[in-house]
């Protein structure tokens, strides 16, 4: 293993598919409260209440089963039946089950990486739920550290970074989030790496590529980035004294 560059994983949507199961789900939202609101007024309210919610609810699948019931009940007036709240339930119980589908070559990657740099995973979402995928994806042997953390701005980056002394210019966050995987990482003067995904999460979504240009590249699959971490590990092996 050689550094210096320190190597951050997020998970959902960049180690193993995750959203695609969410845009699902909203689809039968729509239909489950179709008596009380077309499918536009209904995604709407839905984002709303997620928006309002996030700082109480965090991140995650019971975060996202609270938001449907809070909405519903929203426009329904109230009115919606219990068995519809019911389903709502179902749904998160289901989601929660869901194997863990890895992307396509991030196994190898992320193990492949691990071999040159210290290397971690960085993700929001339940503690509970993300220890598990972590678990059934198998790459928690690949990593010195785990944060299932509640935000992910600048100031969680920092305090990460002190915490394993490391220096700005050394860190790398891998991750399909312009809004928390690369902005925040660039503030702080780090480095990353963009993926995107085929669905962003309204939540996740930027209206603008974030500040900084030299500090993050943007690749088209995840089986891109060793060569990429390849190129920055001589960047900042250059760069030292």
């Amino acid at each position: 293993m050689t550094r210096p560059l320190v190597v951050a994983f997020d998970a959902d949507d960049t180690l193993w598919h995750n959203e695609g199961a969410f845009a699902e789900i909203e689809r039968l939202f729509n239909e489950l409260v179709e008596p009380w609101a077309d499918a536009e007024t209904a995604q709407h309210a839905l984002l709303a209440r997620e928006r309002a919610r996030i700082g109480t609810y965090g991140y995650g699948v019971k975060s996202f089963a609270l938001s449907m019931i809070g909405a519903a009940c929203d426009l329904s007036n109230d009115e919606i039946p219990a068995s519809t709240l019911r389903r709502f339930v179902d749904i998160a119980d289901e989601l929660l089950a869901m194997p863990t589908d890895m992307i396509d070559g991030a196994h190898d990657v992320i193990e492949h990486v691990s071999d040159r740099f210290p290397t971690m995973i960085i993700t929001k979402g339940d503690l509970h739920h993300q220890l598990r995928r972590i678990a059934d994806a198998d790459v928690a042997r690949f990593c010195f550290d785990i944060e299932v953390v509640a935000e992910k701005d600048p100031a969680t980056y920092r305090r990460m970074l002190s915490r394993h002394r490391i220096e700005p210019p050394e860190f790398v966050m891998v991750g399909n989030s312009l809004v928390s995987d690369v902005a925040p990482v660039v503030e702080v003067g780090s480095r990353a790496i963009h993926i995107p995904y085929e669905t962003t999460w309204a939540l996740e979504t930027a209206d603008s590529d974030p500040p900084f240009p030299e500090r993050w590249t943007r690749v088209d699959s995840i089986r891109e980035v060793p060569g990429v971490l390849e190129t920055l590990a001589a960047d900042v092996a250059a760069s030292l004294p």
